[in-house]
């Protein structure tokens, strides 16, 4: 790993905030309120309070370990130092394939967003165009540095709130207290279930991590930026949810419906749907943006450890930020994203990063042992299992079997790469 030492530690606190807000937030919440309303009806809100203390947890996890790995990577180098290779090997792969088919998901989403606001009835031309060319800009910006990229996803990050903002204040006033409701008894297998789904509307910290050998003093900003973050994403998911159950009520329940530009509809009239379409768009390009500075790193990680083209760990002279893996990572994307829809992979996605989020809190525990921490360390790793578990008691066959597929597919390209490196 002899040019991690060469990466810039350019990523401060608010960039650090920024990139862990953006890689959270995407399109999804556009569409997020009448997903947790068909789960939870009345009782949403409580659902929401709930995933934040799940994902807590796991936030917890990435302190602990993340204090003490000063590497690119972020899960990935997070665990292949405590663990061994190949299970950091496997966290690595999960991040990865995960990330790049949201990625690849979100900048579809946004470049029909984009799209509409110019035509009711955008081509397939018209989208390609929007969405090569801003991923095209938003790797200039990121090949410019990890300074650049990380301001870019910093004023992003702020904009995007701004038409949120709107639907929340013009909303406030309509908030009614009797449209949350607890069901009269609890169905454990539904919470699960309900968890599962709703959990992964918090995740995305995980990405925004991967530039973790850029980060500026980690050992005080890693915290703080993981707190902060979360805790903003909990007040706007909640926000936006309230407004959401207090105008529309049992109409989130219609699947395909709007929530959000419906409900600013009704509340500000046409000019209100209108702002919450630009509001998509600024919220998935900030999510973009996020994801052009984090993912990259991934292949440059795996570079350097040899389990691709060395090519990809080169470092630009002049902005020491990762040149090539950035024009690769952008180029998948692209292919990916002008070619396909990614509906499917929503559950595959959430089981993984289950996975990928266990291996972390593993990882914690042996460095507890090998620090000698005291029993009140354990609390977050012991919490993390837990409540991860918990979540996997709900997932199905089918999707246990598309990531054991996964999973074995990635074994044997280990098992062929060790062999490589034997022989030569």
């Amino acid at each position: 790993m002899e040019k991690q030492k060469d990466l810039v530690k350019g990523l401060g606190l608010l960039g650090l905030v920024a990139s862990c807000f953006n890689c959270t937030v995407g399109g999804g919440i556009f569409r997020l309120p009448t997903s947790v309303y068909a789960v939870a009806g009345g009782a949403s809100p409580v659902v929401y309070l709930l995933c934040f203390i799940v994902i807590l947890f796991v936030a917890g996890v990435f302190i602990q370990v993340g204090r003490s790995i000063r590497v690119s990577g972020g899960p990935y180098a997070y665990v292949k130092p405590v663990l061994g290779e190949f299970p950091g090997y496997l966290c690595g792969v999960l991040l990865w394939v995960l990330a790049t088919f949201a990625f690849a998901s979100v900048a579809n989403a946004y470049a029909h967003f984009a799209a509409i606001l110019i035509t009711p009835d955008p081509s397939w031309a018209l989208e390609s165009g929007i969405l090569i060319s801003s991923l095209a800009l938003l790797g200039w910006f990121n090949a410019r540095g990890v300074k650049s990229g990380a301001g870019v996803s910093t004023v992003l990050a702020l904009v995007k709130l701004i038409p949120l903002l709107v639907l929340i204040l013009a909303g406030a006033s309509h908030i009614r207290s009797d449209a949350v409701s607890l069901p009269s008894k609890l169905d454990f297998g539904s919470i699960s279930r309900g968890a599962m789904i709703l959990i992964f509307a918090f995740t995305g910290v995980e990405s925004a991590l991967i530039p973790s050998g850029e980060i500026r003093d980690p050992e005080k900003n890693l915290p703080r930026a993981l707190i902060l973050s979360l805790s903003l994403v909990l007040i706007l998911y909640l926000s936006v949810q309230l407004v959401a159950q207090s105008v529309l009520g049992v109409e989130l329940s219609i699947q395909g419906v709007p929530p959000l530009a419906l409900s600013a509809e009704r509340i500000l009239g046409a000019p209100g749907k209108w702002i919450l379409g630009v509001g998509a768009v600024l919220s998935t390009l900030g999510y973009l943006s996020s994801m052009t500075l984090s993912l990259p790193r991934s292949l440059f990680a795996f570079s350097e450890d040899g389990y691709l083209p060395k090519a990809l760990s080169t470092l630009s002279p002049k902005t020491h930020a990762p040149l090539n893996a950035i024009v690769v990572q952008i180029g998948m994307v692209c292919v990916l994203a002008v070619t396909s829809q990614f509906e499917k992979l929503a559950v595959l996605a959430n089981l993984s990063a289950i996975l990928m989020y266990l291996l972390c809190a593993w990882a914690a525990v042996v460095l507890l042992k090998k620090s000698r921490g005291g029993i009140s360390g354990y609390l977050v790793p012991t919490g993390a299992t837990l409540t991860m578990g918990f979540l996997l008691t709900s997932v199905r066959v089918e999707e246990w079997a598309s990531v054991t597929g996964l999973l074995l597919l990635a074994g044997v390209f280990y098992l062929f790469k060790q062999r490589s490196h034997r022989v030569s």
